[in-house]
């Protein structure tokens, strides 16, 4: 399915910031459809006579006279003048005489859709009566606002330059309109209901949003500086959230909509992740902590045994739970069950090269790449295999005396990621595969149970290569 862009570009040469403009109208025009109680067409010009429907709306407050996908149908000027019109004279047009069609009477008017004072596409709002609610004075307000709407588009003012991230609240889940002071005017029956349970029972009308005793709100800053922005009133564990639409005409700010929407459960939610989020952290955290406490005593163990290969297994197990440690530290400080591995393994070469590198010895290490963040499953084994080919390396790639330079590559795609560890040392005087070396059948181990590969090369240096095949669950970018 195309986007908007790609077919406003696929049948006009409208620049790129042109067909912006289009994609942001599309992306805040519910609005104006809800206002209107009408169905919204966007047409673009395919040549001076000529014009394609390149996106298309349905009302959330009107039964919608088009259930079919219009986009893509064209219209000509003798089919459709007052598109035409509209788009020529840079001016809103409406039919005087409803249309019928399969016996409903349609009513449409013609906006022309203007950006930095050139028309260039024309948005068509159409609506029955026959279809739409009996008229009554919340009809009436949202018409007239609809109409302030279709003149800010045809004056090139709406869309808003910014518009703040999420979704637009819908008009029916409450609207107050206000003055171009920000005093309120009228307010519908759902949003003065969302100020009923903030605990507001009072008659609202000319007083200020802020003077609702709800806590701040954008509406003097948002008419002050006309510009779109949202904000938040709150009571307890109610919360209402507010997004402040200045209308503008050729003078400046003659007013404006704040639409209203209840997101207490939303809230309600987002703190219970908060808390989860926070209690996940801390348990990785008081983990790193233990692995780090055992560490510590196999250290105290490691200075009282005489043994040197005791010394060295006891050094070595150190190293293994730090590397543990390490991914557990890093999931402790971020906001989900993932953790970024590039990071992990830097913080590992760290710690080998603090531990197990002499200062004078002349080894560097490298680490190139990255695979992004990877779930704790995947990341906790492949540290632990990661660090054992770094400790290999460091410990038998380099005679006394020399020093080189162990490095590792990481990379990923969609199906696996690639751990890379390499030295320019003097490699294996016999096939690597086939050593019984406890640490590289630790790698072995931990590569077979996430059902990846492990092999080892020997040219001018050691690489070894580990590739991991990534599950869909818990996966993040």
């Amino acid at each position: 399915m195309a986007s908007v862009i790609e077919r406003v570009h696929r049948v006009s040469n409208l620049n790129g910031a042109q067909a912006e403009h289009i994609r942001s109208l599309c992306s805040s025009w519910q609005v104006l459809a809800d206002l209107s109680f009408s169905d919204l067409m966007l047409y673009v010009a395919v040549d001076s006579d000529t014009f394609e429907v390149c996106a298309q709306l349905r009302p959330l407050t009107s039964q919608t006279l088009y259930p079919a996908d219009m986009v893509g149908a064209r219209v000509t000027q003798p089919e459709q003048p007052i598109i035409e019109r509209a788009f020529r004279e840079g001016r809103v047009w409406a039919q005087e005489e409803p249309v019928y069609v399969n016996g409903v009477p349609i009513q449409m008017d013609a906006v022309p859709v203007r950006h930095k004072g050139e028309v260039i596409a024309v948005l068509a709002k159409e609506g029955s009566p026959a279809t739409s609610r009996r008229p009554g004075q919340l009809e009436e307000v949202y018409l007239r606002a609809g109409e302030r709407v279709s003149a800010m588009i045809c004056e090139g003012t709406f869309p808003y330059v910014a518009v703040p991230v999420g979704d637009w609240p819908r008009v029916g889940e409450g609207l107050f309109v206000l003055d171009e002071h920000g005093r309120i005017e009228w307010a519908s029956p759902n949003a003065l209901s969302s100020l009923h349970r903030l605990g507001f029972k009072h008659n609202v009308s000319g007083l200020f949003l802020d003077d609702l005793g709800l806590g701040a709100t954008p509406a003097q800053h948002s008419l002050s500086s006309s510009a779109l922005l949202d904000g938040e009133l709150s009571n307890g564990e109610v919360h209402v959230m507010l997004r402040v639409m200045p209308l503008i005409d050729g003078t400046g700010v003659i007013g404006g909509l704040a639409l209203a929407r209840d997101v207490s459960e939303v809230r309600r939610h987002e703190r219970l992740i908060s808390v989860k989020d926070a209690t996940i952290r801390e348990i990785h955290h008081r983990v790193k902590n233990n692995l780090q406490t055992i560490a510590s005593l196999l250290r105290l163990q490691g200075r009282r045994v005489s043994s040197s290969e005791a010394k060295e297994a006891l050094k070595e197990s150190v190293v293994r739970i730090g590397s543990i440690a390490l991914v557990h530290e890093t999931l402790s400080e971020a906001h989900s069950e993932v953790a970024d591995f590039g990071e992990i393994v830097r913080r590992i070469t760290h710690m080998i090269s603090e531990s197990l590198v002499m200062p004078d010895s002349g080894v560097e290490f490298k680490v190139t790449g990255g695979t992004g963040s990877l779930p704790a499953e995947i990341a906790t084994p492949l540290a632990v295999a990661t660090t054992e080919l770094l400790q290999n390396s460091v410990e038998h790639a380099f005679q006394e005396g020399t020093g080189g330079t162990v490095g590792v590559e990481l990379d990923r795609d969609q199906d696996r990621v690639v751990v890379v560890v390499w030295d320019d040392g003097a490699g294996f005087a016999h096939d690597p595969m086939q050593t019984t070396s406890l640490g590289l059948q630790i790698v072995r181990s931990l590569v077979g149970e996430l059902d990846g590969r492990f092999e080892i090369t020997v040219d001018g240096g050691t690489r070894a290569e580990i590739g991991v095949p990534l599950s869909p669950q818990g996966l993040q970018t």
